[in-house]
């Protein structure tokens, strides 16, 4: 959608709009008819409003966790204060001594020499466990897969980051 035919005075009062389903979702800045009258007005009656403090208390977010801004191409929970990371739990316990030096040496770097998650721009959580930004999930698992190590991942969202 193209942010330049949306009237200024309709912009004003948005937080966000998300289409999924083939429905549009609105969230307002401030909940109000008016509002949501110059919402119609621009987008039609098949709009949905969404309302934060419902969200929160109706634990809502995990049905959002993958829309995007129809404005911006932005993903939502970016616009809350979020970052998607992925946390990689591994097992070195089946791989030689050598093996296991090695691996680190790939993943943490070595003599100044960058690893995968400086690369990444990932981090250690603990001595088996990392994590990489979502976006960058499927790189940090081709990497620990070619090293034949058993592992689990999870994505989870933190403030800020």
């Amino acid at each position: 959608m193209e942010i330049d035919s949306v009237p200024d005075d309709v912009i004003e009062c948005l937080f966000d709009a998300i289409k999924m389903d083939n429905k549009l979702y609105v969230i307002l800045k401030e909940d109000s008819k008016d509002n949501e009258e110059k919402i119609e007005k621009v987008f039609g009656k098949n709009v949905e409003f969404l309302d934060m403090v419902d969200m929160m208390q109706k634990k809502m977010f995990s049905q959002f966790m993958d829309a995007v801004s129809v404005f911006d191409n932005e993903p939502f929970f970016n616009k809350l204060g979020f970052s998607e990371i992925t946390e990689i739990f591994y097992d070195l316990t089946k791989l030689e001594q050598s093996r296991k030096m090695l691996f680190n040496y790939a993943l943490l770097g070595r003599r100044g020499k960058e690893g995968l998650l400086q690369t990444l721009g990932g981090g250690r959580l603990t001595k088996s466990a990392i994590f990489v930004p979502s976006t960058h999930e499927k790189e940090a698992e081709n990497f620990i897969k070619k090293w034949n190590v058993e592992y689990l991942k999870k994505r989870v969202f933190i403030l800020g980051g």
